[in-house]
């Protein structure tokens, strides 16, 4: 399926070239001028994932300007075409908005990697976006906890570490051992509440952007969504075990005990290699 591209571009020779160049990849619609540019964009007919736009041409800042003001399509990255050498153009085009530019004469390996690179990044996030949209409109909430379904928060986890590989991010992971025998021996009803308590507890111990998920009956998970030293993490779990072994959860029985592990960002990139990580130093 080809990828849209709107193309605004006035002289006839590159005009031939870049249609040429990009016709095997793209759907190309062409405006030779800024007023029927202008026209295209208002139309709803008309859906683009990536646009490229001749810099140069009379009136293109108030065509940027208006596609960023339009909803349907303030998104789509533009790459400007432009054969001036003022960097002032540049840092004016780059403050209306626009995504990347290419130097004109232009080489066409470059023009076909750039548009190619803008158009699929857009799509993947226009993908990421509706499988956001999708995984809260089924309502991937845990019914007992209302906290995350172990797969939302995975993906949801991976999601932030894929968006930031260089901050330091911490993920938790919480055992609470003994909630079996409580479920045979006190039954359901015991059992589930002993889980809600546990996780109330732990969401009044993190913030609204941190991940917190239910991965299994007796396991929890908590992505902590900002800057933790690894210091930090570990007052924060010695913490949340002395406020445990204090009886803050109500009526915890005798029998049971909390354990808690951790992992860092920086020592490893995706969600199953922390959750891991953090598994190997679960510690009473």
């Amino acid at each position: 399926m080809f990828m849209k591209l709107f193309l605004v571009e006035d002289a006839t020779i590159y005009m031939i070239l870049l249609q040429k160049l990009l016709e095997n990849d793209f759907q190309i619609t062409l405006s030779k001028n800024i007023a029927d540019a202008k026209k295209i964009i208002e139309d709803e007919d008309y859906q683009f994932d990536v646009m490229l736009i001749d810099l140069i041409m009379p009136g293109t800042m108030d065509l940027i300007r208006q596609i960023k003001k339009n909803k349907r399509l303030s998104q789509v990255p533009i790459v400007a075409l432009t054969a001036s050498d003022n960097p002032k153009d540049l840092i004016q085009a780059f403050d209306y908005g626009i995504y990347d530019y290419i130097q004109k004469p232009i080489y066409e390996e470059v023009v076909l990697q750039r548009v190619k690179n803008a158009a699929s990044n857009y799509l993947r996030l226009k993908e990421l976006k509706k499988l956001r949209e999708s995984l809260m409109n089924n309502q991937q909430i845990d019914d007992l906890t209302k906290i995350y379904k172990f797969d939302t928060a995975k993906w949801l986890i991976d999601e932030k570490l894929d968006e930031n590989k260089t901050g330091q991010k911490i993920l938790f992971v919480f055992k609470l051992n003994g909630l079996e025998e409580v479920y045979k021996q006190e039954g359901s009803h015991r059992g589930d509440e002993l889980v809600k308590e546990m996780s109330d507890f732990i969401s009044m111990n993190f913030k609204n952007i941190d991940i917190l998920g239910r991965v299994d009956q007796d396991e929890f998970v908590c992505f902590v969504n900002h800057m933790m030293s690894k210091e930090l993490a570990y007052v924060r779990k010695e913490e949340l075990l002395r406020m445990f072994s204090q009886k803050k959860l109500s009526d915890i029985s005798e029998n049971m005990d909390l354990q808690i592990g951790y992992c860092r960002t920086c020592e490893t990139v995706n969600y199953e290699k922390m959750y891991q990580a953090a598994k190997k130093m679960l510690t009473k």
